[in-house]
């Protein structure tokens, strides 16, 4: 009997059958299952079940369950309805809907409804949500944990958010959304937030109002690096729920009865198997963009549970699968609080890029270039002089040169932002592009600032065992103050006192891009150690851009993502089939019925277990399926290399090396069938010396040494043949997992190197401009003022702090504009990164008379506290109120007919029904008293 004729008992016994079982569902037990039941004679109060045999002959009226799913107690649970294989299994939705209507009438309450064809299986919690596709059968616990949650749920807008976890308004409008889609039925929310704006936070929102309001009591947080899994564990729920039953996952230490759980995928791709499907009521993903449509999709699809990604990758730039798999309309995220706005609104602070590039990496290097010294040592070790011409994008990638980094270490310590002494740095990232470029750093620093005593940076990378422990100190030590880091502090780790980013490497995709600097986007109000920032703020951090970063993305807007490569198993089974049709057509029977075996082994090796293959059952014993063959109007080809293929990525314990030489000989065979010289000859060399690395101090490799000698010689080439590649095949590849892989180290150059390119500020007339680098402009502008401080009469009425006339403010802005420096309003916010300030306000500033002045500060303030108090506001009214403060943060001044004009008329049913008159009220007037206190003169 095949799948594509299974009779519905068949697909019970072969398939249903083990499906319950793997949930704990015996169905020989007649405590755990009833099987064929009779919904319509049974009687379900007293437990009596009666069986197809014990009722099919009498005359009453009968209807059949499939399957009975008891509690403990042996109370009604759940019923399945099994549809034969080649059905739909939801074409048995009213028929299982019957039969749990009659439990009802005897019970007085809803058993959940399972709808199966062996191949897929859709849960129906009636009266709570529509039937919905599920990965296998919920265990009696997760059962039992779902129809208390029916009993006991309580409306969640009821449960008021807690302030100590999110008070700001675009947080509270975020989780008000997404409880609000939960109340609808939706289970799927993607959340976009600029790094730094409480992701975190906003989840821990969630978890706090679900658990209040009955809705979950089995939460996940799923993270790919270890870094976000313990901020979720640690900063979140041991902080926000202390009392509650938390775990952190281990693969060989699983506390299933916990109700929050931190995993990361790595981990939880290990385990996932061991829960059941309905073991959790949510799961939310951090930096989801990664992990959805990756090799970590299994553990993350086979739940059914609510769904909630978080991420802080630009909207613009997260895959449309992404968007599809949260089930999100043309690629508009759930929630969307973007890095602009959250700049604008005050709750990170801005960048100020800092270019700069030593002379070799703008120029190269050439051997003229080279001390003689340093070219005889070159010498002596093999290298030529000829080989000693770089450009400068080969730096630390061929070539390294010790002045080069000890140049970009030095102009960073000039130039950084420094602590509050003034003295030392800020606290830093240095992005370096390989362990031994971080070393090559910081031996830069060990040498340049001996002082430290080895305190000042420290590197900081996974293979560490100590790489947390470091990386604690540097988040709450004040040494060291400088982390060297390859890859690890890219994403998901949180120093809000970050000041400065060196981007030691160059970097190519828009995503990792702004996840680095993100590293440096916290504000000084989520700082605990104000020492450690320039005069104890934080009103923007430094990018040292040392590989032009920024003019790069300027030509490429879109980054130049890496492109997803076919899985080297998918490869060597195209090949494979590529081979099987040559045979075929060559009429060679023989091979053809040989290479066919090989491919029908590499779709039975496939993992079962593995939930995307597992999806393709049906296709997979199709294919494994003799008919397949014999079937009119499909072509077996095609079918494998559409069907198949795909899933070749699944397969498990690929070893690199061998699945490798495997490619390339399966490359070989196919070359001598279609007698292609160039490919054979291309192929001979890569061959010849993988077989020439496996070394011969292994006992297996010894036993080969003959044929390994014959596959380097030339005489084995000149006359090869397709047998030969089999041969390999089944002798040397398995010996390639002991292949020696020589690293590539770059050439050492001890030279010094220097800084020729910093950033610059253009000032003076248009049609001349002039160029100063920023800092050194500043200084002079500082010390202008500082200058005319004691004899200009501007600036003498501004030190007595009396009232200026147009004719005080005429003579200072002809007297600065007509300096040297050339200095006016727009350059100095330019230089200052403040874009509301006048010239006396950049003058108070310089003489230590007044702070730049940040009306935008206290608005975004009253507008925070404002929708703080009124708890009860929805995320529709959050929003109005957050477009409101864009406009009032614009214009200063709002008026009632304005809360009828674009864009606040753009938001739902705004501004009425969505608020009463009285709300619009209080609205207007917490506007006025904003520009009453702020704007006086308008």
């Amino acid at each position: 009997m095949t799948a594509f004729h299974e009779s519905e008992f068949a697909t019970r016994r072969t398939k249903v059958d083990v499906l319950l079982q793997e949930q704990g569902w015996n169905v020989r037990d007649p405590r755990s299952v009833r099987v064929e039941i009779d919904t319509k004679q049974s009687d379900f109060r007293k437990r009596d079940y009666r069986t197809v045999a014990e009722t099919l002959k009498n005359e009453e009226e009968s209807a059949y369950a499939d399957y009975l799913l008891l509690d403990a107690n042996g109370d009604p649970l759940a019923v399945v309805e099994a549809k034969r294989s080649s059905k739909d299994p939801v074409l048995g939705q009213r028929q299982a809907e019957g039969y749990a209507e009659d439990i009802k009438q005897q019970i007085g309450k809803d058993v959940f409804i399972f709808l199966t064809n062996g191949y897929e299986i859709w849960f129906w919690n009636r009266g709570f949500g529509n039937p919905r596709s599920v990965k296998g059968f919920h265990n009696r616990e997760a059962l039992k944990r779902i129809q208390y949650q029916n009993l006991r749920a309580r409306p969640l807008q009821e449960t008021p958010l807690r302030k100590d976890i999110v008070d700001r308004p675009y947080q509270i409008e975020a989780v008000k959304r997404v409880l609000e889609g939960i109340e609808n039925g939706k289970r799927k929310f993607l959340l976009v937030q600029a790094t730094g704006t409480g992701k975190t936070r906003v989840a821990m929102a969630l978890i706090d109002v679900l658990l209040q309001s009955n809705r979950a009591q089995k939460i996940l947080f799923l993270a790919d690096r270890k870094a976000l899994r313990d901020q979720a564990f640690n900063e979140g729920f041991k902080v926000f729920f202390p009392d509650e039953h938390k775990s952190k996952v281990i693969t060989y230490k699983l506390d299933k009865n916990a109700r929050l759980f931190a995993s990361t995928l790595q981990t939880f791709m290990e385990c996932y198997r061991s829960f059941s499907p309905g073991d959790f009521d949510v799961i939310i993903t951090d930096e989801c963009h990664r992990s959805i449509y990756n090799k970590w999709k299994d553990a993350i699809t086979y739940f059914d549970a609510i769904q909630i990604g978080l991420t802080a990758t630009p909207a613009d730039l997260i895959e449309r699968d992404t968007f599809r798999f949260f089930e999100c309309e043309s690629k508009t995220p759930t929630v969307l609080y973007d890095f602009p706005t959250a700049v604008k609104e005050g709750y990170l602070v801005d960048f100020v890029p800092y270019g700069t590039q030593t002379h070799f990496q703008i120029e190269g290097i050439r051997p003229s270039d080279i001390p003689g010294s340093v070219k005889n040592r070159l010498a002596e070790e093999g290298i030529q002089e000829g080989e000693l011409v770089f450009d400068g994008t080969d730096i630390e990638r061929k070539v390294a040169v010790i002045g080069t980094n000890e140049a970009i270490v030095k102009e960073f310590w000039e130039e950084c932002l420094k602590d509050q002494t003034g003295t030392l740095p800020a606290k830093t990232i240095f992005f370096a592009l390989s362990k031994k470029h971080a070393k090559r750093i910081w031996e830069a620093f060990e040498k340049l600032y001996p002082q430290y005593k080895g305190r000042l940076a420290r590197i900081i990378v996974s293979e560490d065992s100590r790489a947390q422990e470091t990386l604690k100190e540097f988040k709450t030590e004040s040494f060291p103050r400088v982390a060297i880091s390859v890859d690890m502090l890219d994403t998901g780790v949180n120093v809000p006192e970050v000041c400065n980013l060196v981007f030691a490497k160059p970097v190519f995709s828009k995503i990792k891009f702004w996840q680095m600097i993100g590293r440096g986007t916290r504000h000084d109000s989520v700082c605990t150690h104000k020492e450690w920032l320039p005069g104890g703020k934080k009103e923007y951090f430094k990018i040292f851009d040392c590989w032009k970063v920024f003019e790069w993305f300027d030509v490429h807007p879109a980054g130049k993502e890496p492109e997803p490569s076919e899985a080297l198993p998918a490869k060597i089974f195209l090949l494979r089939l590529q081979k099987l049709d040559l045979f075929l057509k060559q009429g060679n029977q023989e091979r053809a019925d040989r290479a066919k075996e090989q491919i029908l082994a590499d779709i039975r090796s496939l993992p079962r277990s593995s939930i995307s293959v597992n999806e393709k059952s049906r296709e997979i014993e199709q294919a494994l399926s003799p008919r397949l063959w014999e079937t009119v109007g499909l072509e077996p080809l095609t079918f494998l290399k559409e069907k198949m293929a795909p899933l070749m990525k699944y397969q498990e314990n690929v070893e690199l090396n061998r699945a490798s030489f495997v490619l390339k000989l399966e490359r070989l065979g196919i070359a001598i069938l279609k007698h292609d010289k160039k490919e054979i000859e291309r192929l001979k060399e890569e061959i010849a010396e993988a077989a020439n690395a496996l070394p011969p101090t292994i006992q297996a490799v010894r036993e080969k040494a003959s044929l390994i000698r014959k596959v380097t010689s030339r005489p084995f080439w000149n006359s090869i043949t397709y047998d030969d590649t089999l041969l390999l095949l089944r002798e040397l590849a398995p010996l390639m997992k002991y292949k020696r892989t020589e690293p590539r180290n770059p050439i050492i150059l001890d030279m010094d190197d220097v800084i020729q390119q910093r950033s610059l500020i253009e000032f003076g007339p248009d049609e001349h401009p002039q160029e100063e680098y920023v800092d050194i402009y500043r200084e002079k502008v500082e010390q202008k003022i500082h200058t005319l401080a004691d004899s200009h009469p501007t600036i003498l009425k501004i030190k007595d702090d009396k009232a200026l006339t147009e004719r005080d403010l005429r003579l200072l802005e002809k007297t600065l504009h007509g300096s040297e420096l050339s200095i006016t309003e727009d350059v100095l916010q330019k230089v200052y990164r403040q874009h509301n300030g006048d010239l006396v306000d950049f003058v108070r500033h310089i003489l230590k008379l007044a702070e730049l002045p940040d009306p935008k500060q206290r608005i975004v303030e009253a507008f925070k506290t404002f929708v703080v108090e009124k708890n009860y506001l929805n995320a529709d009214q959050v929003n109005f109120l957050r477009a409101l403060q864009s406009v009032f943060l614009a214009k200063h001044h709002v008026e009632y007919k304005n809360f009828f004009d674009p864009p606040l008329t753009n938001i739902g049913n705004a501004p009425i029904p969505l608020f009463t008159r009285q709300d619009l009220g209080e609205i207007l007037e917490l506007c006025n008293g904003l520009e009453e206190e702020l704007f006086p003169s308008k």
